[in-house]
């Protein structure tokens, strides 16, 4: 069964809500999410989210910056930034670049009154204003969605997610009870670990038929 055949199974088996959100109103914004992305053991880059407070809004700033050696030969680059704002849960803008093995990507969006307006390499499509964005990894919340805004090519993208169950995960300050979640999208799959407070603490990334490993950075 491919990618897009799964995608298209009903939600049966998709995750319970066991984890709590980090885009519930706060006055604080969470801690900063740094990994380090390991391809076979070596290192391939970076994942970074950063989180700063403007008074009622929480502005979210991804990069990714990969790059994928197999033998003396680059498998693939991928290169990504975004800057999204949030409010009381909510999406409100963003603006993304994104460099995808070559290929130059570029998405800006903000909310209207009757969703969420979005402009990607197909064109503008109107989507549900509720919904978080494919780069909302480090929100436990994603594992509960069926669809997604996608920040990197603009429109929406479906999502499946399956509790596989709880692991022991590796971080700098020691080993943390997490539970696995699988997770399959039409552009990347893998699995993400959740500690027990919601916070995104390991990833397996699979992207161009490669698989990344997200640690923690120290």
């Amino acid at each position: 069964m491919n990618r897009r055949q799964w995608l298209g199974l009903a939600l049966a088996g998709a995750a319970t809500p066991l984890l709590a959100p980090f885009l519930e109103a706060r006055a604080a914004a969470p801690p900063d999410v740094r990994f380090r992305a390991l391809h076979r053991g070596s290192p391939a880059g970076t994942h970074s989210v950063v989180f700063q407070a403007d008074g009622d809004r929480l502005v979210v700033t991804t990069q990714i910056d990969i790059t994928v050696k197999v033998l003396f030969f680059t498998a693939f680059r991928f290169k990504h930034e975004a800057e999204e704002v949030w409010q009381s849960g909510r999406l409100v803008s963003v603006r993304s670049t994104t460099n995808d093995n070559g290929t130059l990507l570029k998405v800006s969006g903000y909310s209207a009154g009757d969703g969420f307006r979005i402009l990607g390499e197909d064109g503008p499509f109107l989507a549900a204003a509720e919904l978080l964005t494919s780069n909302t990894l480090w929100d436990s919340r994603l594992v509960r969605e069926s669809r997604l805004i996608d920040v990197q090519h603009g429109g929406e993208v479906g999502l499946v997610a399956k509790l596989l169950g709880p692991e022991q995960v590796d971080t700098p300050q020691g080993q943390v009870a997490a539970s696995r979640y699988q997770i399959i999208t039409p552009h990347y799959a893998g699995s993400l670990f959740y500690d027990s407070d919601g916070r995104w603490v390991k990833g397996l990334i699979e992207q161009q038929g490669e698989i990344l490993e997200y640690a923690l950075a120290p």
